[in-house]
């Protein structure tokens, strides 16, 4: 009687299997290290283009001020914008967004006008003319549109140029790109003539930061940033065009 059959397993054969395992092996770390790339890739790119945005705003914002003519009234406009030479605090932050195509006024307005139970508190009666031009209304669209950020003016990391600052809801300014020796971040600001491109994050009358505002990139969506989650409203889609 014949015994059973023996099958050996030839060398070739863990030869064969050796290479496939290498084979599977690299395909997914391949794919792996490909689709960390294309992420990190995308992150810096948005990160760029944040921070392309913001050095706009901030160009705008020195042009404004740059003005040799303009000078400091808070006088009420029937028809909501001042001339040229004539300006506030708030205009350098408007004018900061028209730059990138951002119409504020419009927004506030639409806003307002929608959501008027969110400002009741700080205005009787909704006025186009001039809503857009206050601080307290401009704060409080700024804290349920924008990115809201720290107020430790310590973490350098933190602040960029065309950020946007608030101090105790009655004042605004624009951050610079310019630093102090201790890495703090100029302001550009109107509060006082003449406008200024000035150290003044801490300002000499001691005045508090009360809010550190980004304006959000557009992403071909309509965007949703710091919205109380007890209202329906949709955000209106900004379309940036960073240059």
């Amino acid at each position: 009687m014949r015994g059973k059959k023996r099958y050996r397993i030839r060398p070739r054969f863990f030869v064969i299997v050796f290479v496939l395992i290498c084979l599977l092996v690299g395909g997914i770390t391949f794919l792996l290290h490909s689709c960390g790339s294309d992420g990190d890739s995308m992150a810096v790119d948005i990160l760029r283009t944040q921070q392309l945005q913001g050095r706009k705003m901030m160009s705008a914002a020195r042009e404004y001020i740059s003005n040799r003519e303009l000078r400091y009234d808070d006088q009420y406009f029937s028809n909501a914008y001042p001339p040229d030479n004539i300006g506030v605090c708030t205009d350098v932050v408007w004018k900061a967004l028209e730059s990138i195509g951002v119409d504020l006024k419009l927004l506030m307005d639409e806003e307002i006008g929608e959501s008027f139970y969110y400002y009741e508190d700080i205005i009787a009666v909704q006025d186009p003319n001039i809503d857009f031009r206050l601080v307290p209304q401009m704060e409080r669209f700024l804290r349920r549109n924008a990115i809201v950020l720290t107020n430790d003016v310590d973490d350098i990391m933190a602040w960029q140029p065309g950020d946007i600052v608030t101090f105790e809801s009655s004042h605004v300014a624009i951050v610079s790109r310019r630093y102090n020796i201790w890495g703090r971040p100029f302001i550009i600001q109107h509060g006082k003539d003449p406008a200024a491109e000035e150290d003044r994050i801490f300002a000499s009358d001691g005045m508090v930061i009360s809010g550190h505002f980004r304006w959000p990139l557009a992403s071909g969506k309509k965007i949703k940033v710091n919205q109380s989650e007890d209202t329906e409203r949709e955000d209106i889609y900004l379309e940036i065009n960073v240059e």
